[in-house]
């Protein structure tokens, strides 16, 4: 029927093909029906072609001059050669024709579904491949890989941050911004990378002028990387990386509570509720942690011994107190 196009070809009979389009039968005829006997058409035409023998136009001479001649009558031999295959080509009237059909059509679809598996398997298919080789070449232009994908130094020390954005923390390590200031100083800076509520970016004059420069270096170094990604395609505007992964709101309450301010007098100098200047405190003990984990790996004995410091002075008090809800 309409599933198999071959069946009962072999039973066809060689009927008038003006019977089946004749407009006088008024008897209604099924869709398989239609494809037996259009099947039967076509058939009955290239018997009467094959036993006819019509010979193919010999077109060579239509075209006499210009550069496309010998291209044109080598294609003309091709087409006659093509013919004589087809006509000495039997095997769409083969016994086992239905059979030899079935099985390539099942290699075709399966062949099919083996490409579809492949694409899906394929690392084309996921959405957020463009971006991993996009983040992956700002890796390499950085110098955090190289050109085999190979993990550098640069890359074993992003490896150690994972509090605060990688990429920063790692610049400050290689870039020495921290070796020349004090531990309080230190721990003030670093706690722009976990503070995480909006503030403004003006620094109290108390501060002191190193602590302000290494805080406005930060920016720098900040909006160089937020232009690197923008460079590699990233969706990344250079203002607003900067702006979201820097805050220094709590840098005066943090360099105060370095230096052995008590809690209640570091609460004055801002309006943030003590809940998050915890947060942003014990957070930023793991921090030091971690910039120490650091600079163990790239050798800078100066700059560990300051993490120490510095992790030792905020390590103190209510701050770090065992809590009644948790103890």
């Amino acid at each position: 029927g309409l599933d198999n196009a071959f069946s009962g070809m072999k039973a066809r009979s060689k009927n008038n093909d003006d019977d089946f389009f004749s407009s006088k039968s008024s008897k209604k005829i099924s869709g398989g029906q239609v494809i037996e006997k259009v099947m039967g058409a076509l058939l009955n035409a290239e018997e009467l072609e094959k036993d006819g023998a019509l010979k193919i136009m010999d077109l060579r001479d239509s075209v006499r001059q210009g550069h496309e001649v010998l291209e044109f009558r080598q294609t003309c031999s091709d087409i006659e050669d093509l013919v004589i295959q087809m006509r000495s080509c039997l095997s769409h009237s083969h016994p086992a024709i239905e059979t030899y059909y079935a099985a390539y059509e099942r290699k075709e679809t399966l062949r099919e579904r083996v490409e579809t598996l492949k694409h899906l398997l394929s690392n084309e298919s996921l959405q957020l491949f463009p971006d991993f080789l996009q983040r992956k070449g700002v890796l390499r232009s950085l110098d955090y890989i190289d050109d085999n994908e190979t993990v550098c130094t640069k890359g074993r020390v992003a490896c150690e941050v994972n509090t605060c954005e990688e990429l920063i923390a790692t610049e400050l390590v290689f870039e020495g911004v921290l070796n020349e200031l004090e531990p309080a100083e230190i721990v003030a800076a670093l706690s722009a990378l976990v503070y995480q509520a909006k503030s403004d970016d003006e620094f109290d004059a108390e501060l002191p002028d190193t602590l302000v420069a290494c805080c406005k270096q930060m920016q720098t170094i900040a909006r160089n990387l937020g232009q690197m990604q923008k460079e590699h395609g990233l969706d990344v505007d250079p203002a607003e990386y900067c702006e979201s992964s820097l805050k220094f709101g709590l840098v005066h309450v943090v360099y105060e509570w370095a230096l052995g301010v008590s809690f209640s007098n570091i609460c004055e100098l801002t309006d943030v509720q003590e809940g998050s200047i915890v947060r942003c405190i014990t957070r930023l003990d793991e921090l030091c942690r971690e910039i120490r984990n650091c600079s163990r790996v790239v050798g800078n004995p100066t700059l560990y011994r300051k993490m120490e410091a510095a992790s030792m002075a905020i390590k103190r008090d209510i701050v770090f107190a065992s809590s009644l809800y948790v103890s």
